[in-house]
Parts: structure tokens; C-alpha cells; sequence
């Protein structure tokens, strides 16, 4: 009986969340399949809704929770989502709804080492973004083949002054970083991570972008890093994974060149074979 009612609690919890945020399950992550689209925090504190430029630029000098839909038509909110600034995205009160949070460093590190296994390790040659982007919408032939569910769509962003700008042809996802986990003054953090899709690239684009400008915000499924310690040194999660990362492409190159080497002698004996 026991094993009965934890068995409807659990598909009642997991049912809840889906009909919030629908979900798909790529590899060990389990993604929203839409950008956030919600006008409070998770404790119920409205977020302040911003359409003129003035009040876009107030809000990001005074360090204040800010959302907006692109050119303002709140109808792109139910095809793109909200566009948030980095305040309402860093906010301690949370912006993901319970269960999920917003999708950071090492989410879409993790997703993106997912997405390119197999494939050469070059930028230029990546279709991460590809495999990401919706089959539709998308300008000058850019759409993508979606093949996990994501719909990456081109909603745009809102730039630097408040205008906006993209749409149809790029999009802008906040990316959560260690300096809004980790206990950093506001006023330190000028910059922030930010994934980058656009219609005449294959790839996905990892950047640091200022913190006035408005992205869309992707949550996944789970809790929140948590700061692991010893006697000597504190390091974050991210940290741990960007060091393990390292480690990984430094092995990764060193056995591609040992490759190369061995092709090249196996080319030089076939040659050598001809010749005699």
C-alpha cells in the first residue's frame, strides 16, 4: 500500500511540473521544451513588466527584476516567452517554478559535450545549433532539424538602449554563472553568460554579455549546485567541471594528434610500398 501511494504521489508531483513546463529527456538532463513565460517569482512577488526604453535602462541602473515581450506584443510571449533581464534571471527568490531552475554554465556545457559526440571537435564544424533549433520560423533557410525536442526559436533579444532586435533570425538564452550563485555583489557583475543561436550558424555560441541586455531564460530539472568544499579550497561546481573539461579536451587533442601521427605513417609505408 505503501509502495502504491508514493508511486501516485510521484506521477501526481511529475505530473504538475509537466503541465508547467512540458519537458523532454536529453540524455541524463531533463529540458523545458519552451523559454519561461512568467510575470512573478516563485515566492509570488510580481516581476515588474517594462516596455518603454527609459524604464529598461532604469531598471538594469537600479538593479531591479525586469520583463518585457518582444516590440512589446505580449502575443510573441506565447510563441518566444518573456524576455527577462539579468536581475529577475540572478534573483535569489528564484524566477524557475519549484523543481526547475534556470539552466546554467554547466547544464549547457553538458548538453552541448552531449551533442557533439562524434563529431569533429573544430567550432566551424559543429551543428549542435542545428540539432537544437526548430524546424520552422527560422530566416534565410536557418532552421534546424529539433531533434530532441528543444524548439529553439528566433525570438530575439533587447539590446543594450531597450530596442529590440533578432527576430527571425537569432536568440538570446541567459545562461546562470558563478557569480549569481555564489554570494557576488550585484554591482560586480557587469557581464554574464549567454547562449547564442542564429539562423547562418550550425553551431551554438557560447558568450559573455553586459547584464543590460534581455534574454529569454530555458529552465531544466533539478536543484540547484551546491558549493563543494575542503580544508584548503572552496570550489563550485562549475569550477570542478570547467577543471574536469580541461582535462578532457588536453586528452581529447593529445589522442587526435596521436591519430594524425599514426595516419601519417601509415600513409608514408603505403607510399613507400608503391614506390617499390
Amino acid at each position: 500500500m505503501r509502495h502504491l501511494f508514493f508511486l501516485f504521489y510521484f506521477l501526481s508531483y511529475f505530473s504538475y511540473f509537466a503541465q508547467d513546463l512540458a519537458v523532454t529527456e536529453i540524455d541524463v538532463q531533463t529540458w523545458a521544451i519552451k523559454n519561461l513565460n512568467i510575470k512573478e517569482f516563485r515566492n509570488g512577488d510580481p516581476i515588474r513588466y517594462v516596455t518603454s526604453n527609459d524604464e529598461w535602462i532604469h531598471c538594469h541602473e537600479n538593479g531591479i527584476p525586469a520583463y518585457c515581450y518582444y516590440n512589446n506584443d505580449p502575443r510573441n510571449g506565447t510563441i518566444y516567452g518573456a524576455i527577462y533581464n539579468w536581475f529577475a534571471m540572478a534573483d535569489p527568490r528564484a524566477l524557475a517554478p519549484e523543481g526547475f531552475r534556470v539552466a546554467n554554465d554547466i547544464d549547457w556545457a553538458i548538453l552541448y559535450k552531449f551533442l557533439k559526440r562524434g563529431i569533429n571537435n573544430y567550432a566551424d564544424l559543429g551543428i549542435a545549433g542545428i540539432k537544437l533549433k526548430s524546424n520552422h520560423s527560422w530566416a534565410n533557410n536557418g532552421a534546424g532539424e529539433d531533434q530532441y525536442g528543444m524548439s529553439i526559436l528566433p525570438g530575439g533579444s533587447r539590446m543594450l538602449n531597450g530596442s529590440f532586435d533578432g527576430i527571425g533570425s537569432s536568440v538570446g538564452l541567459w545562461s546562470r554563472d558563478t557569480i549569481t550563485y555564489y554570494g557576488y555583489s550585484k554591482s560586480n557583475a557587469y557581464s554574464s553568460y549567454a547562449i547564442y543561436f542564429q539562423s547562418n550558424l550550425m553551431d551554438m555560441l557560447f558568450k559573455k554579455e553586459n547584464t543590460r541586455t534581455g534574454f529569454y531564460v530555458r529552465c531544466i530539472y533539478g536543484v540547484e549546485p551546491v558549493v563543494i568544499s575542503d580544508s584548503k579550497v572552496q570550489l563550485s561546481e562549475y569550477e570542478i567541471y570547467q577543471q574536469n573539461l580541461k582535462k578532457q579536451m588536453e586528452q581529447n587533442k593529445n589522442q587526435e594528434s596521436n591519430e594524425e601521427e599514426k595516419e601519417s605513417d601509415r600513409k608514408k609505408k603505403n607510399k613507400k610500398k608503391d614506390t617499390d
